[in-house]
Formats: C-alpha cells, structure tokens, sequence
C-alpha cells in the first residue's frame, strides 16, 4: 500500500474537500423478530428533537423521533457493535452518517449484547453476520424505507468484534484452526480470550457469512484478523478501510492486530490509517464528565486518550464517509502500519 504519514493532515484536507450538507437526524426502530434496530435518517424536520443514546456515562444524540425520511435514495450503512456491546455505542457515528445523507441501521446482536450474553456464542460464529442480513431483509422489506435506500451503496461498519462481523459478511472466510494456532497458549490477548471463552475450538464450523449486497466495509480497530484465510482476504472485492486505534494496550496489541491487517488485506482494494490519540474504546460514545465514578472497575472505557473524544470522532466520522463516498474510486492511501 502507498500511504500519507499524517492521518491529521489527511483528515484536514478531507473536511476541506468532502464536507457534506449536515441533514436533521430522523430516528425510528425496524420491525425484525428478537432484534433490537433503529434506523437513523436523514430528515428536513428538526423539531421536535430529543435525546436518545443519553444516560449518566454517554453523551446522546439529538434526534426527530418518527419523522419523514429525506426525499430522495440514499446509501445505506450497517453497524454492527462489539463483544458484550450495545447499538447505542456507535449512536455518535450513526448521527454523523444520517447528517451526511446516509441510512444508517445499528442494532443489539443477540447473544453477544450487553444483558442478552450467550456463555456459548462463538460456537455460532456465522450468526452474527446472519443478524445484520436481517436487518438488511428487513430495511429493504419497509414499505416506506425500500424506495429511499440505494441498493447499490450498502456499506457495513463494525467495531472491535463488529469489525470481525463487518469483514465476515463482506466475504472474508473465517478458520478458528488459524486463530487458535496464532493465539496459542496466549492469556493476555483479548480476542484470544473472548473467542476461547465463547466456546470455539479448532473444529467449530464456521459457515459462509458473506452477503453479496454488501458494497464496502469499514474496520474500526477490529478484533480476529489471524483467523481469517490470506485467500479469502486476497480476493475481497469491495473497498475495505481499517482505522486502528493508535494507543496501544496491552490486550489488543497494535502490531500483532491492526497493522497485520494492513499487511493482508489487498493494496487494490483498501486502506488503513492508525487514529492518533485514540484508544479501542474511542469508537465508543463520548464520555459525560464523571462517567469514570459510575463505572468504577470499568472507568478504563474512558480513560487513556491523548485527544478529547468529540475531536476524535469528528476526524473519524470524516474519514469513513470520505471513503464510502468515494466508492471504487477510493480515497487517497493513509499512512505506514
């Protein structure tokens, strides 16, 4: 790959050259059996707004609850959040991509969703992918969202086990042989520990979780890589960007995990950028000032930036849709793993 060395100044001259017309943000769920889906659009309405993904950690969104979808076709964007994640996650980056034209669908995976865990869930792999095609059936099943949506701009993002989820459903095949051997006895990798706790062994059937209707993929600081067949990832098709987070931590080592994507995914076909000033948990909503109090054990989800998360998220939320936007025509390489 052929690279910039400053993701800042890259993401300068993206708002620059790709700002976007900052829509009203619609808001309403999608009727799928045992999935939990909001639909996040596009809107000329702004009021009567409300906040929604608030509570006393996170920061929320300002929203129009039911309001009409913005004339016209838009591309679609799937969200897929991670291990023991919620939809309310990524809330942040679902706004920001309604506000730049786009159908953005986040959802709660059943069995790998906070309060709704699955002790067994990695003996099912092919089920996370197979949940964001629902979601998919069922937005292009809406009788009033299926003449909105572009069929031919479907993009899915995914952080962390999501981004495992996102590059699964856009064609890579998963081998848990390959990922146990990489992880060996290993008991401070997370991914390492997460798979092996979910159940997986060396003989778990991993069936074909590709969706064909998929246009790109976005990786954000992606758990899993070493599981994936070289073959498979050579031959994806689809634009493909992975953002690494650029501090490093211990469980989620920066060389043996993000930048060993950049090394297998295909140069034709994607690109990779480390954030800097970021953490693993910066794709994560912002934090409320004394969230860390509340979450105790758990204050780490807030803690270890070197960028105040709002600044973080408006140069990765900048980047992404540069990068869907330009389709197969790709945007500009990013920096050197």
């Amino acid at each position: 790959m052929r690279y910039f060395t400053s993701l800042f100044l890259y993401l300068g001259l993206c708002a620059i050259l790709a700002a976007e017309p900052s829509h009203p943000i619609g808001v309403r769920s999608l009727d799928i059996p045992d999935i939990e889906a909001v639909v996040w659009y596009p809107s000329a309405r702004d009021e009567p707004a409300t906040l929604v993904a608030d509570n006393p950690v996170f920061v929320g969104v300002r929203v129009v609850k039911g309001a009409p979808v913005l004339a016209g076709t838009h591309p679609v964007a799937l969200l897929s959040h991670g291990y023991s994640g919620l939809w309310r996650n990524q809330a942040w980056l679902a706004a920001r991509l309604a506000q730049a034209g786009y159908l953005a669908v986040s959802l709660n995976h059943p069995g790998t969703t906070f309060g709704d865990m699955d002790p067994s869930w990695a003996t099912r792999l092919a089920e996370r992918p197979r949940q964001l095609s629902r979601v998919l059936d069922a937005l292009l099943a809406d009788d009033d969202l299926a003449s909105r949506t572009d069929p031919a701009r479907i993009a899915v993002i995914g952080h962390s086990l999501g981004g495992w989820t996102a590059l699964a459903l856009a064609g890579g095949v998963f081998d848990p042989a390959r990922l146990q051997d990489a992880c060996g006895n290993s008991t401070d990798k997370m991914v390492c520990t997460v798979f092996r706790n979910g159940g997986m062994t060396k003989q778990t059937a991993v069936p074909d979780g590709r969706d064909d209707r998929i246009s790109a993929a976005v990786l954000l600081d992606m758990e899993g890589i070493h599981g994936f067949t070289p073959g498979s990832l050579r031959e994806l098709s689809i634009p493909t960007l992975a953002l690494a987070a650029g501090i490093g931590d211990p469980a989620l080592p920066l060389g043996w995990e993000s930048r060993a994507q950049a090394k297998l995914l295909p140069a034709a076909t994607s690109r990779y950028a480390e954030v800097i000033g970021a953490t693993h948990f910066s794709f994560m909503s912002e934090c409320k000032p004394g969230a860390e109090e509340i979450l105790k054990e758990d204050a780490f989800i807030c803690q270890g930036e070197t960028a105040p998360r709002a600044k973080l998220h408006e140069e990765i939320a900048s980047t992404v849709i540069r990068f869907l936007n330009a389709g197969n025509r790709l945007a500009s390489a990013l920096q050197s793993p």
